[in-house]
Order: structure tokens, then C-alpha cells, then sequence
């Protein structure tokens, strides 16, 4: 077995038809489905089943309610591929996309990174590309906290033997939680290869947590950010992303205040701007985010308040 494909699936009766439908559509055929029903309370179990009774590869666990990243864990423990990889049970994967990354392991990657397509309502409104063959994983990672390369668990292949040993995790974080696993799998990583082509399909729906705007998950964000930085701390190649690290903490700021605007005196935001707001980091970054986190700074986060009243003024 080659590839191994986790799916943590919570009431999503809605969307799992179309996700499991394009791995139907694979034209490369090595592979299982590692379905973890999370305590749905609507029609998924029925569904998965459904699924499973039509084709072995197809293999339908469940547990009580307890989140993504416990059922996750559940399904790296269960796969018996060479390699996982995660798929959200409402996105797809393009036709293709198993037999590209197949091709891929000829060269023994740790990680194989991947584009992918962001759609809504039914139309592709962003495409996302790879444009590295191979890299070492200092040189990845050094892009993935700079923002160059996204952080999200999916739209990667991983080798299991990644997961082998305790990945640590925060505790009460729902926001940030992938990024948090994500470099920790790449700091235990060697070869990292690209694959060109956009092979997942992000579908973007107005109720995912990443659209829901809280203090709390705004809190969650930056948390997740120190919880990074305090990991990276302990690794042997430490002194050498030092200035990255900041600009980490910089993006998960920026990120943070779509969230909420928690204001300059709450304790998390000043202790990150005390030791991360520098030039040299503001340098890595993408220059709108850096123009945007100099706003914050010079305004106190005040432009916040404004661009959330130029949204709403525009919204029919």
C-alpha cells in the first residue's frame, strides 16, 4: 500500500459525497481511505458505510466527539500506507492528483508539497502553484514561517515515518493547530519535493472556523504562534531561522486580528510585539503584510476598527 488517506468527518452529510467521489476518480488506484467518523450527529456514519460497502479501500472508524486532530491521530494510527496524506471531508482532490504524487516517490521524499485550487461557490477563484523541484527542509521551513508557503496539513504527503515518536500539541488551540504539526513534521524532515500542478481543491464555505471571528480564536492564534516559537527553541538549528521565527509571529499576529482586534494592551500582543516587531523580519515577509503590520504598530491596531468599518459599509 502507497498512500494512505486520512479524513476526519464530522456532520458533514452535506459535502463527504463530492470528497469521496474524487478519490473514486483516481487514476492511480494504490491507495486506502481512512474515514474517522468524530461523533457525527447527522447522516455521515450512513454515508461512510455506504461507501466502504462498494469498495474495500474504504475503511470507516468512529469515535466519540473529540475534534479533528484526535481523530487525525486515530487515522495515522490505523493507515498502513508508506505514505498519508490528509484530506478535509469538504474538499476534493483533482483526478490526477494520487498518480503525481506517486511519480514523486522516486526521489524518496519526506514531504511532497503541492498547489492547490480555492474554490467557491462552485468556481476556482484562486490557484496557488509550487515553483521548487527539491529543497532541504531548513531552506522550506525558513519559507513556510515567512509565509512563502502555506502551513495547511493538507495539500501534503507525508512518510509515516514522520509521525512515528510524540508530536507535541497545545492544549484548548482550535486555531493555529495545523500550522503547529506541520513544522513540527518538517523540522523532522530532510528532502522536501514539489509537485507543480495544483492537486487539492480547498472549498472555501462561510461557516468554517476561519471565518468565524472571536476574541478567543484571536487569542488561540498568537498562542499558537508563542507554542511554535518555544518548539523551534529546543531544536539544534535553532539560531539559524531566529529572524524567521519573528516573522512567524508577525503573520500569526496579522492573522490574528481578522479574528478580533484585541488591542494594544492585551498581554499576548505586546509581549509579541516586544520581542518579534523588527526590521529584519518585516523584511521576510510578503510587503503587504508587512505594510499592514506597520499600520497596526503606528496606529495602535486602531486601523483595524477602520477596515472592519470599510467591509461592513461595502457588504449589500
Amino acid at each position: 500500500m502507497k498512500i494512505s488517506i486520512i479524513i476526519p468527518c464530522y456532520n458533514v452529510e452535506e459535502h463527504i459525497f463530492f470528497c469521496l467521489s474524487s478519490l473514486l476518480k483516481q487514476t492511480f488506484g494504490d491507495w486506502e481511505a481512512i474515514l474517522v467518523n468524530d461523533g457525527s450527529k447527522d447522516n455521515t456514519l450512513t454515508l461512510l458505510n455506504g461507501f466502504a460497502s462498494k469498495d474495500s479501500r474504504i475503511k470507516v472508524y468512529t469515535q466519540t466527539n473529540q475534534g479533528t486532530a484526535v481523530a487525525r491521530e486515530q487515522g495515522i494510527k490505523k493507515a498502513v500506507g508508506e505514505y498519508i496524506t490528509f484530506l478535509d471531508a469538504d474538499d476534493t482532490l483533482a483526478s490526477h492528483a494520487l498518480q503525481l504524487v506517486a511519480d514523486k516517490l522516486k526521489y524518496d521524499p519526506d514531504i511532497i508539497v503541492s498547489g492547490f485550487n480555492l474554490i467557491k461557490e462552485g468556481r476556482i477563484i484562486k490557484t496557488k502553484r509550487i515553483q521548487f523541484d527539491k529543497l532541504e527542509s531548513i531552506s522550506y521551513l525558513k519559507g513556510v514561517l515567512c509565509g512563502k508557503y502555506g502551513w495547511e496539513l493538507c495539500g501534503k504527503v507525508y512518510k509515516k515515518e514522520l509521525f512515528a515518536g510524540l508530536l507535541q500539541a497545545p492544549q484548548r488551540i482550535r486555531i493555529g493547530e495545523d500550522a503547529v504539526v506541520f513544522i513540527q513534521l518538517v523540522a523532522r524532515s530532510e528532502r522536501i519535493v514539489g509537485c507543480h500542478c495544483p492537486l487539492y481543491n480547498y472549498i472555501q464555505l462561510s461557516q468554517s472556523a476561519s471565518h468565524i471571528r472571536s476574541s478567543k480564536y484571536a487569542e488561540e492564534t498568537l498562542l499558537a504562534a508563542f507554542f511554535i516559537e518555544n518548539y523551534l527553541s529546543q531544536q539544534s538549528f535553532y539560531y539559524q531561522i531566529k529572524t524567521e521565527i519573528s516573522a512567524m509571529c508577525l503573520l500569526f499576529y496579522s492573522n490574528s486580528t481578522f479574528k478580533a482586534n484585541l488591542g494594544w494592551k492585551h498581554q499576548l500582543v505586546r509581549s509579541l510585539f516586544i520581542s518579534h516587531f523588527k526590521l529584519k523580519a518585516l523584511w521576510k515577509i510578503p510587503k503587504m503584510k508587512a505594510f499592514y503590520i506597520i499600520l497596526l504598530y503606528t496606529t495602535k491596531g486602531r486601523i483595524v476598527n477602520i477596515i472592519k468599518k470599510m467591509l461592513s459599509f461595502r457588504q449589500p
